[in-house]
C-alpha cells in the first residue's frame, strides 16, 4: 500500500527518527524506534488521527528503545530482531551515562529471526536481517519504503564499535547495494534518501 502516509519523529539527546507508518485504510498505526519523548510521539500520532498498533525496532541500543515501554502499554505488541531482543530486557553500557534509563521493559513478542515477510497487527512487512552495527539490526521494508535504522545513512552508515562488527556490517551492506530495485530510504538518524543514490553517492556503499 503505497499510500501509506510516513511521518517523521525526531526524539531524544540523539535527535533520532521516529517513524509513524498510517495505514491509508484505517486509524492503526506502526510506530518505528520510538527511542525517547513519549509526549512527542504521542502528540505526533494525534495529529495524524493515528493510533499504534505495533512498534518496530531497528535494532535494540538506548536511543532507539527509551519509549518502548510507556508507548506498548499492556496491549501493544513490539518486534525485534532475536539478537537484540534482550537489549530491552536488560540494562547495558549506556544505562550509567543517560538521564533516565527505564529499562528493563518486559520481553518483545515478536522476535525476528530470519529474513522474510510478516503480517502482524494488519500491516504486511518485510524484514532484511542486517548485522553490523548491532548483531541483531534489521531493516523493514512497507512497499518501497525501506527503514533502515543505524545500517545506512544519506551518504554514511553506523558504527560498529557499540557492540557492531565491520565486517558484518560490509556484507549487509553489500546485500542491499545488489537489491534489485529502487527504495526511499529512510534512516535512523538525519535526513532520508533512496537507494539508487546511494549506491551512486555513498563510499561506504560504493565500498562494500
Amino acid at each position: 500500500m503505497r499510500d501509506m502516509t510516513v511521518i517523521k519523529v525526531p526524539v531524544g539527546m540523539l535527535n533520532t527518527n521516529c517513524y509513524i507508518i498510517k495505514s491509508p485504510d484505517s486509524r492503526d498505526a506502526v510506530v518505528i524506534d520510538p527511542g525517547a519523548d513519549l509526549t512527542v510521539i504521542q502528540d505526533a500520532l494525534h495529529r495524524a488521527d493515528a493510533v499504534c498498533r505495533l512498534i518496530l525496532l531497528t535494532h535494540g541500543h538506548f536511543d532507539h528503545v527509551l519509549a518502548v515501554g510507556d508507548l506498548r502499554g499492556i496491549s501493544i505488541p513490539v518486534g525485534i530482531h532475536e539478537k537484540d531482543a534482550h537489549m530491552l530486557t536488560e540494562r547495558d553500557m549506556f544505562s550509567a551515562v543517560i538521564p533516565y534509563d527505564p529499562r528493563p521493559f518486559e520481553p518483545a513478542e515478536y522476535t525476528f529471526s530470519k529474513e522474510g515477510e510478516y503480517s502482524i497487527a494488519g500491516f504486511d512487512f518485510y524484514v532484511i536481517p542486517t548485522p553490523g552495527h548491532t548483531k541483531g539490526s534489521v531493516c523493514y521494508v512497507f512497499d518501497g519504503m525501506m527503514f533502515t535504522g543505524d545500517t545506512l545513512f544519506k551518504n554514511s552508515i553506523g558504527r560498529t564499535d557499540l557492540g557492531g562488527n565491520e565486517q558484518e556490517l560490509m556484507r549487509s551492506l553489500r546485500a542491499l547495494r545488489n537489491l534489485p530495485g529502487d527504495y526511499e530510504i529512510f534512516p535512523g538518524h538525519d535526513a532520508k534518501t533512496t537507494l539508487s543514490e546511494e549506491r551512486r553517492n555513498n563510499p561506504y556503499l560504493k565500498n562494500a
